[in-house]
């Protein structure tokens, strides 16, 4: 039985369901399998210069993913909300990526701590520094994660990344649980931790 996560970096519904990830992967990463894959909302011709008019739309759909999710947007992240930083995911997903290669049993966490980075800390997620004060936070070699960020062969793999989160899904967050070739999904949008938990209980004990 495997959970497959589909989030995007710089998506703050994503950062919204942040910890109930984390406390999913730390309750079952003994039991079940985690897939994670981002789904590229920032990438190629989408990819955008942050402007007061996208600030203004984050800061509404801020408001409401900390009132449903009781998660907290840092002072960093408003003050990085003043400049025009590229967005682009691909950056961020292909440092998501990379880990999964080099320390696959850390990819849950660099990806929980890479968001709480903007959202939280305000770092920009263009940056080498910013992946390599995770790395140094949860013990990966930082020399092995440059060489393997910025080689054509994480490029690539992250570009399948892409295509195989397309087919899963178009909005983010979605989380599917597979068993015995069946998918089934249990998260689309937000759901809290304790449905999350209900859901996957059931799917153990159901006999496909």
């Amino acid at each position: 039985m495997k959970i497959i996560y589909i989030m995007d970096p710089l998506c703050g519904w994503c950062y919204g369901n942040s910890d109930n990830m984390l406390k999913l992967y730390n309750q079952y990463k003994n039991d079940l399998d985690f897939e994670l894959l981002s789904g590229g909302m920032w990438t190629g011709s989408n990819v955008r210069k942050q402007s007061p008019q996208m600030v203004n739309f984050f800061l509404k759909h801020d408001g409401t993913v900390a009132e449903r999710t009781g998660i907290t947007f840092g002072e960093g992240y408003f003050e990085l909300l003043k400049q025009e930083i590229v967005l682009d995911s691909e950056i961020p997903s292909r440092a998501m990526v990379s880990v999964k290669k080099i320390a696959p049993e850390q990819a849950v966490p660099f990806m929980v701590a890479v968001q709480k980075a903007r959202y939280y800390w305000g770092k920009d997620l263009n940056l080498d520094a910013t992946y390599l004060k995770i790395c140094e936070s949860l013990g990966i070699y930082s020399q092995q994660f440059l060489k393997a960020f910025h080689s054509e062969e994480m490029k690539q793999a992250t570009l399948h990344n892409f295509n195989e989160a397309a087919q899963y899904a178009q909005s983010f967050p979605t989380m599917l649980v597979e068993k015995e070739g069946k998918y089934t999904i249990i998260e689309q949008g937000y759901a809290s931790f304790s449905e999350l938990e209900n859901r996957i209980e059931l799917l153990k004990n159901k006999v496909v």
